[in-house]
């Protein structure tokens, strides 16, 4: 395992926060046939329907991305399937966590608990999707289907496989999330190397990846459906 830089739950929490107060935008319209933005999780629907949301710089880095992508790799497309997550859902995916993983760890204590929870789905309190700030991505090749990443995006049934440099992935795999990896770091976003498909520009977890002196985006409660 190469060594990474992860940022744990108090190493998020610890990050300042000075709010930019930059404006959401819809990825879904603004990039039709450019990105491909199809929600896997249907807890968003009420906020903000089938669209995926995020903040303005995350909305041009991803432009970014695409083309280079493009022009790297002709046919291939970025995939975002999820942006913007409400604090709401957050705290949904959070306590879901804990209860899945309660059974196999009756031996530790509930901080212990909610500790190996937020690294499979982040405590609300310091998450970065709830800022419009984070993705989970993937790319999908000329027909369409996405590329053979070792596990699919939230598949947590082998934790270790998650990880974006995990060592007994084939090569093909590897070579894939390195693809993923660079064309996304190569626009300044962060990557969380516990879930290889997660990546996020301007939250807590961005700003400590890149020491940065504060990150610009707090979280807020956006809904684009009244």
């Amino acid at each position: 395992m190469k060594k990474v830089k992860i940022a744990s739950y108090a190493d998020r929490l610890a990050q300042k926060i000075i709010e930019s107060n930059e404006p959401m935008v819809n990825i879904t319209e603004r990039f039709k046939g450019k990105v491909v933005c199809v929600h896997n999780n249907p807890e968003m629907s009420k906020y903000t329907g089938d669209d995926i949301w995020v903040r303005e710089t995350v909305a041009q880095k991803l432009e970014r991305v695409a083309d280079s992508l493009s022009k790297k790799f002709p046919g291939y497309k970025l995939k975002v399937v999820f942006g913007f997550r409400h604090p709401e859902v957050q705290e949904f995916y959070f306590k879901r966590r804990i209860e899945i993983l309660r059974p196999n760890n009756l031996h530790l204590s509930e901080p212990e608990l909610e500790e190996l929870a937020d690294t499979m789905s982040a405590n609300p309190k310091a998450a970065g999707h709830p800022t419009g700030g984070a993705i989970d991505a993937t790319i999908v090749g000329p027909n369409g289907e996405e590329l053979d990443m070792g596990t699919g995006i939230s598949d947590f049934r082998d934790p270790e496989k998650v990880k974006t440099f995990c060592e007994y992935l084939n090569p093909e795999q590897k070579g894939n999330r390195q693809m993923l990896h660079d064309v996304l770091v190569e626009q300044e976003f962060a990557p969380y190397y516990g879930e290889w498909w997660h990546f996020s520009y301007g939250d807590r977890e961005w700003a400590f990846f890149y020491d940065k002196l504060n990150a610009v985006y707090g979280q807020i409660d956006f809904r684009s459906i009244a």
